[in-house]
């Protein structure tokens, strides 16, 4: 694995983006698979499944490729139901005012079961976990907005301004006031963020704006594309602030962010769809808003069972498979674009 990994990082490979972390010795600081920051030597390098495992290890994030910004792990991941689960729970704000014994009790299992569960499959602790999470998403806001650091703390998760700022200093060394030393203010009339996704990516029925409420709490959140950065640009209520950690959660799931196009498209193409992957690589199955709390992103809405039927054929990428069975029945789909011309064979 380590080998592997090593290769992805000298290659700056874009699939592995937020499937693991680099660690650099000399420096402490944690980067993206991705970073364009001058490669270490392999033997600086120690490499994490997760943010979470690199910062308990004494890293910080880099300021140049921000951690904070990358995909995250498919939902396929080799984890335990229960890990994923829990990982997806706390990515959402489950113990922001809660403890791990409200969320065992929510998912069914003990205490020391959950602890046991995530500290062998994600390396961490369910609060380490958790700290990641507030901590990213407030350097994410220090950075991108111009939002006081008393929003920034509570709209990342924490319970009073006094504790993220010795958080903050603990981890990361520094005051979260010198991220924006020397930048000009902007004006800000919502709150605009971009949740990056791996390319190839094609993303059906974009720009989209709706209303969204979550516990609630309710303002409108448009998003359109923004394919050559390889991410959505996200404008946000400022009313939607408060519950800040489960909105993003849910775009990503609805917009189906974290997948990795590349083991998907391959698994379909190993299994007889070679030609439309070929076509629309890439394709995600895409959620509601008006439905963003439970959504998932494999909701696929079809009454026709010998199509579902066949879409089980390609388990684990049902919706997947679907998505492109549908699009071979109407050729193209109404609402996808024209597939581009291959090589050597001419445009429909």
């Amino acid at each position: 694995m380590r080998e592997a990994y090593s290769l992805a990082v000298d290659a700056r490979d874009q699939r592995f983006d937020g499937v693991f972390f680099v660690g650099i010795t000399t420096t402490h600081i944690y980067c993206r698979p991705c970073c364009p920051s001058r490669l270490a030597h392999d033997q600086h390098r120690r490499f994490f499944d997760s943010a979470a495992a690199a910062e308990q290890a004494g890293f910080r994030p880099c300021l140049r490729c921000r951690p904070e910004l990358a995909p995250g792990r498919t939902a396929f991941a080799a984890l335990s139901r229960l890990a994923q689960v829990a990982s997806e729970r706390i990515a959402s704000g489950a113990l922001n005012g809660h403890t791990v014994a409200d969320l065992a009790a929510e998912l069914g299992v003990s205490e020391r079961h959950l602890r046991r569960a995530l500290e062998r499959e994600v390396s961490v602790s369910p609060l380490e976990l958790a700290q990641t999470h507030r901590l990213l998403l407030a350097k994410r806001l220090i950075v991108d907005t111009d939002l006081p650091m008393t929003r920034v703390a509570y709209a990342s998760g924490f319970q009073s301004l006094r504790r993220f700022n010795a958080v903050f200093r603990a981890q990361y060394r520094m005051p979260p006031s010198a991220l924006r030393r020397g930048r000009r203010a902007r004006a800000a009339e919502s709150l605009r963020l971009t949740l990056s996704y791996r390319r190839p990516a094609l993303i059906p029925g974009l720009p989209l704006e709706g209303k969204v409420a979550i516990d609630g709490h309710s303002g409108v959140v448009s998003v359109r594309n923004s394919a050559a950065a390889a991410h959505l640009v996200v404008d946000i209520a400022e009313s939607l602030l408060p519950v800040l950690m489960p909105l993003i959660a849910g775009l990503r799931r609805v917009f189906d962010l974290d997948a990795e196009p590349a083991v998907i498209d391959g698994h379909l193409s190993a299994n007889g769809l070679g030609d439309l992957v070929e076509r629309w690589p890439g394709v995600r199955v895409v959620g509601s808003l008006e439905r963003l709390e439970g959504a998932q992103p494999d909701d696929f809405q079809s009454t026709d069972k010998a199509l579902l039927a066949r879409a089980e054929q390609w388990r684990p990428w049902r919706a997947y498979a679907a998505q492109l069975l549908e699009l071979r029945r109407r050729d193209p789909a109404p609402d996808m674009p024209p597939p581009p011309p291959r090589t050597g064979v001419p445009a429909r």
